[in-house]
């Protein structure tokens, strides 16, 4: 096999794998893909697609090709600058090891300097519990420490942090979020959905590290076959990394970027809408948010936790507040993108989307409910006729659901079968996209779990699967006409998996491995065999 440099006019093929082309046709054995440039010209059955003269010809004979993968929904400038700067504590098997990994970084670096690692998940730890300040002041007491729970919905801190954020027993409870507190009324240094109070006090991560951070998620992305990602939600401080990573070349994979916090209000000022931008960085959704998280019991349910009955989670903002932010983004030629895990809070949201629509009609709003995970019947038939698309992350079913899990502690047995219900929303004929919330991010492993759902009325097949990871993400971005499937005109995005993934038991998806991505038809990774 070589890989000998070419000029791009010289076309690339690709020969001999398995094709699933994204569009929810059936596989093609012994495929042949052509590219010329920076398009897709030809794709089908081998003797019957011609290869032509002079071509750089790939041999991936038992290896899948796929449209590149396209993330819906991850936070891509913090994963990358996350790997450059943060303690890693997400693969950590107990709190211990966790805590023993801060208490390292403690000793590398100044006292009162801050210490930030993200990702741990008590699920999976034996103790089963938050971390307190108690937990991290032994280890740490010299430095101020913020440990994000996998969910970024929760963190735990120690009593420096504390203190430099200013909350005591007499901090009032901030709007939207909770303070745990003890017997006595002090913090426990657990804080749900409100952990501004504590990070605004550390020092913002300059501009040079934000737009490495995208070149290290840019690599790490295409190692995984992920060709473009829709990034949810973001500032002025992001907004410009991303055109600086954009100019020199460190943006590597297709971004579609969410607005939040003053963004939007200024994009509107200027004319700016969903859709501007080029190939490679466009201005996506309004991103709004009106709940929490399962992980950190503040998702918004319509009845109590199963094991904790005092809560049914928070409502972050009041739904009349989401409708109007809802309609207003509309009404500028926006799509909007809101974020909803439970079922309380995506009833809200349906209802905000059916009133902005009765204010102001638009047929192709593709308006987006992000996670959308506890859903009832009633519901899913409203998504379906106001034409919302659930942006979903099926890696979450692949991580918290099953008997004993952490969803089935939280829901119990009848609505942990509500959860992420794939198979009835496409049945339905609901254009599903699939991402990852970098929970893992990783779409091999997505679409794995969507195949193996634990729950089996959900699970769906293998090329439905790949259809909401590719052209379906595609169309939640506004963006199918040009990436999301393998066929002539598209741009040249396609990564090869090496092995033949309809011939391997479903329960393997999530060991195959990307052997090459393309971009534009280029080369942009490879891996030896």
């Amino acid at each position: 096999m070589t890989f000998k440099m070419t000029p791009v006019s010289c076309p690339r093929v690709l020969v001999g794998g398995t094709l699933i082309d994204g569009t929810g046709a059936d596989p093609v054995k012994d495929s042949v893909v052509v590219l010329r440039d920076e398009y897709i010209v030809a794709a089908g059955k081998k003797g019957e697609t011609e290869i032509p003269p002079g071509s750089e010809v790939y041999d991936v004979s038992g290896m899948t090709v796929l449209p590149g993968l396209i993330d819906s929904h991850c936070h891509f400038i913090w994963m990358g600058v996350n790997m450059l700067t943060t303690v890693p504590i997400r693969y950590t098997d107990t709190m211990k090891d966790a805590l023993e990994l801060i208490r390292k970084r403690a000793e590398e670096i100044e006292p009162g300097e801050w210490i930030i690692a993200r990702g741990y998940d008590e699920a999976k730890w034996p103790e089963n519990r938050y971390i307190t300040k108690d937990d991290i002041d032994p280890v740490t007491p010299d430095n101020p420490v913020a440990m994000v729970r996998i969910c970024g919905h929760l963190v735990s801190v120690n009593t420096k942090a504390l203190e430099a954020a200013g909350i005591d027993a007499e901090t009032p409870e901030p709007e939207g979020g909770t303070i745990d507190r003890d017997a006595d009324g002090e913090p426990t240094g657990v804080l749900r959905d409100c952990r501004h109070l504590v990070m605004r006090n550390i020092p913002s991560t300059p501009m040079e590290t934000l737009v490495e951070g995208l070149k290290v998620a840019s690599d790490y992305a295409l190692s995984l076959g992920c060709t473009g990602i829709h990034d949810a939600g973001l500032g002025p401080q992001e907004i410009t990394a991303y055109q600086l990573a954009h100019d020199n070349g460190n943006l590597k994979v297709r971004a579609n970027v969410m607005l939040m916090t003053e963004t939007p209000e200024a994009a509107m000022s200027l004319g700016i809408r969903t859709g501007f931008g080029d190939h490679m960085l466009r201005i996506g959704a309004v991103k709004l948010l009106i709940d929490g998280s399962l992980g950190a019991r503040t998702a918004a349910l319509f009845e109590p936790y199963e094991d904790d009955p005092t809560t049914k989670g928070l409502l972050l903002e009041k739904p009349e507040a989401i409708t109007e932010k809802t309609s207003t983004a509309h009404s500028h030629g926006f799509q909007v993108a809101t974020h909803a895990i439970g079922d309380l809070a995506i009833e809200h949201v349906i209802d905000g989307i059916q009133e902005t629509l009765r204010r102001e009609p638009r047929k192709d709003h593709r308006h987006r409910i992000e996670h959308c995970e506890i859903l009832s019947s009633q519901q899913i038939e409203r998504i379906k006729e106001l034409g919302i698309v659930p942006a979903m992350q099926p890696n979450f079913i692949g991580e918290w659901s099953g008997p004993g899990s952490m969803y089935n502690q939280r829901l119990g047995d009848r609505r942990e079968r509500m959860s992420n219900p794939y198979r009835t929303l496409i049945d339905e004929g609901i254009t599903v996209a699939f991402g990852s919330d970098g929970m893992p991010f990783n779409p091999i492993y997505g679409i794995w779990s969507a195949v193996n759902h634990p729950i089996r009325r959900n699970r769906i097949t293998l090329v439905e699967a790949v259809k909401c990871y590719t052209l379906n993400s595609a169309y939640a971005g506004f963006n199918e006409e040009n990436v999301g499937s393998v066929e002539p005109g598209k741009l040249a995005d396609v990564a090869v998996f090496d092995r033949d993934l309809t011939e391997i038991p479903g329960e393997e998806l999530r060991d195959a491995q990307c052997y090459m991505t393309l971009v534009n038809s280029k080369i942009l990774y490879q891996r030896e065999k």
